[in-house]
């Protein structure tokens, strides 16, 4: 076993050889569903991202400008959307990320708080804004676009109430009760989130009908035959699982001859 050559095997999974790459949205779309969660830009060296896999390039920054490939980049996430082709929230190192339909609900599994928000507020665990956000959503469809969902939480404009608005919903990004949605079929480039109880009810009610430590450990083995070795430390720290649940999987994993530990990292054995 060669470290040089699993990273070489693992760019080219990754569309970061060089070579290979993803050079449009209906690509871009086919990758998500092949790698199963990908970020946006580059948000963690344990998970894929758009950006790089557009370049065909590791470690490229990107530029704030429409006329780069950075700002190409950018616009896939309405093109995506409006698409409908995977799920989209802020889940790794809370940025943006792309989650296949396919494996949502082993994600929701381990990664949704179960408990109720009201619950989660009242044990002083849930912050004022943010209860305010989820509030919002009563009496809707369970979507609301941005400025909806700002005014009807009482976040009126200006540069602290915005502030305090983004914090709010980055709290409950973190528990995963939000997700960004989009006009599926239409043409507009408005931006909505959406109660992930009720836009994807079904996916939730599969999460629930799952133990957290299967649910991980099915997505593991999905996981590391695209990236073909993982980082448990970097991995665990930038999707925010407990240790002993993450360890647990990976012996699971590693048990059923599907992995194995390689210098502190965990190795597929899938050839």
């Amino acid at each position: 076993m060669d470290l040089e050559q699993l990273k070489m095997r693992r760019l080219q999974s990754w569309c970061q050889n060089g070579i290979d790459r993803v050079p449009d949205p209906t690509a871009a779309a086919q990758f998500i569903n092949r790698q199963g969660i990908v970020t946006h830009y580059s948000a963690s060296p344990e998970v894929p991202n758009l950006f790089w896999a557009y370049v065909s390039e590791e470690g490229v920054k990107g530029v704030p400008e429409w006329n780069s490939p950075s700002g190409e980049v950018y616009t896939w996430r309405w093109d995506l959307g409006r698409a409908d082709a995977a799920f989209y929230g802020a889940l790794v190192a809370k940025k943006p990320t792309w989650i296949s339909y396919e494996i949502l609900p082993l994600v929701l599994c381990f990664a949704m708080d179960r408990r109720d928000p009201d619950e989660l507020y009242a044990d002083g665990q849930l912050s004022n804004g943010a209860i305010r956000v989820i509030r919002a959503f009563e009496g809707t469809s369970g979507t609301l676009s941005t400025k909806e969902l700002r005014q009807r939480a009482g976040f009126p404009t200006g540069k602290a109430e915005r502030a305090a608005y983004l914090k709010a919903v980055e709290e409950l990004d973190s528990h995963m009760f939000l997700a960004k949605t989009f006009d599926v079929g239409g043409e507009g480039d408005d931006m909505s989130h959406s109660l992930v109880r009720i836009k994807y009810a079904k996916q939730v009610d599969e999460s629930l009908a799952l133990h957290a430590e299967e649910a991980l450990q099915k997505f593991l083995a999905r996981y590391i035959t695209q990236s073909i070795y993982l980082d448990p430390k970097v991995f665990g720290k930038h999707l925010r699982l407990d240790a002993k649940l993450l360890n647990d999987a990976i012996e699971n994993l590693v048990s059923a001859g599907l992995a194995t530990r390689y210098e502190g990292l965990v190795v597929s054995t899938n050839d």
